[in-house]
């Protein structure tokens, strides 16, 4: 073979080597690409660990229910669907009163009450501040409390038309919270809502507007549990922490009134458990076996949207567990237990 066939050969043969090694590397690109997309959407499964045992069934505020004949119209005629498990999270508690107790007493002096508690009932401390009128009701056992200024009663503040912006109350009443130490990450990031209220004697009626209010009350809302799911509290429009703010040029008078019912959920502390299927959960409702959060009087009610969501806590338990809420017509809401009855006390 001569000189020149060996170059050409040699030239060919890099030329297409390099042409097959290409392709093999984006033929095993594509497939690598392929396997991992396959991976992604069919993740190997995992069977719920329930390591909490059995669950204590959720609390709800008593009400009274009546029973309803639901029908179930959802978008494109289709029944959610929803996997087979959720995440329980752990809420963790004063270990002890006496200890809570005294923690709650530097959180009354941040907030300027500084006299000694005097104990209503068990577990409820009352602190005074007799200077300014103020009364703070703290709970120990569940770290919840009240803060009451008469504003009812008080002429300067039933002028409307001085009420802050938006964006003032979410300021002045977030800076309340951070002074006393009660304004966590999961409130801090999540969404606050200001809605105007108007000083009526029998209480607080909505304003039509910021011109028409005497007070604009501030709703803080915990941040999403993975991502997309909310928890819901037992008032539909109010939140567990809610703080009224006056447009009084006054300082000591700018929050009238908090209320700050939180419970401190470790976000990295969970197990999961089995829940209800979409059948099972309508079956539940049809029963009677929910909790009404928006009741109507008609006696049929007609469900459009299903979704999964959380409950906070309103009594002391060491869970957070999920539940099915279900939409209906004239703002219907209903919740129903999530998790299987199977996991749940009778």
């Amino acid at each position: 073979m001569s000189l020149t066939q060996t170059a050409y050969t040699s030239r060919n043969a890099i030329k297409y080597g390099g042409i097959s090694l290409v392709i093999f590397l984006i033929m095993w690109s594509v497939i690598v690409g392929g396997i991992k997309a396959y991976q992604a959407a069919h993740p190997p499964y995992i069977a719920p660990t329930v390591k909490y045992g059995i669950l204590p069934k959720i609390v709800f505020l008593e009400k009274q229910i009546s029973a309803k004949d639901f029908t179930f119209e959802f978008p494109n005629d289709s029944v959610p669907k929803f996997k087979d498990q959720q995440k329980v999270y752990i809420i963790y508690r004063p270990n002890s009163s006496f200890l809570a107790l005294d923690q709650d007493t530097k959180t009354a002096a941040d907030l300027g009450f500084t006299s000694q508690p005097v104990q209503v009932k068990e577990g409820i401390y009352e602190f005074k501040n007799e200077a300014l009128s103020r009364t703070l009701t703290m709970n120990v056992l569940d770290g919840s409390f009240t803060m009451e200024y008469p504003y009812k009663n008080d002429q300067m503040l039933l002028t409307p038309g001085n009420v802050p912006t938006k964006d003032e109350s979410i300021k002045t009443a977030s800076d309340f919270l951070k002074s006393a130490n009660k304004y966590p990450t999961d409130i801090e990031t999540g969404d606050k809502k200001v809605s105007f209220w108007k000083i009526d004697v029998d209480g607080l009626k909505a304003a039509e507007s910021q011109s028409d209010a005497n007070v604009a009350r501030v709703d803080f809302y915990r941040k999403n549990v993975d991502t997309d799911i909310s928890i819901f509290s037992s008032e539909l429009d109010k939140s567990s922490i809610s703080v009224l703010v006056s447009g009084s040029d006054v300082n000591e008078k700018k929050i009238v009134e908090v209320v700050y019912k939180y419970a401190n959920i470790d976000r990295e502390s969970f197990s999961t458990y089995p829940i209800k299927t979409s059948d099972e959960a309508m079956a539940d409702l049809k029963s009677g076996n929910y909790w009404v959060a928006s009741d109507v009087s008609n006696q049929s009610v007609t469900i459009r949207k299903m979704y999964l969501a959380y409950f906070e806590p309103v009594t002391l338990t060491n869970y957070m567990q999920p539940i099915f809420v279900f939409e209906g017509d004239n703002n219907f809401v209903a919740y129903v237990p999530a998790v299987s009855d199977k996991y749940t006390q009778k």
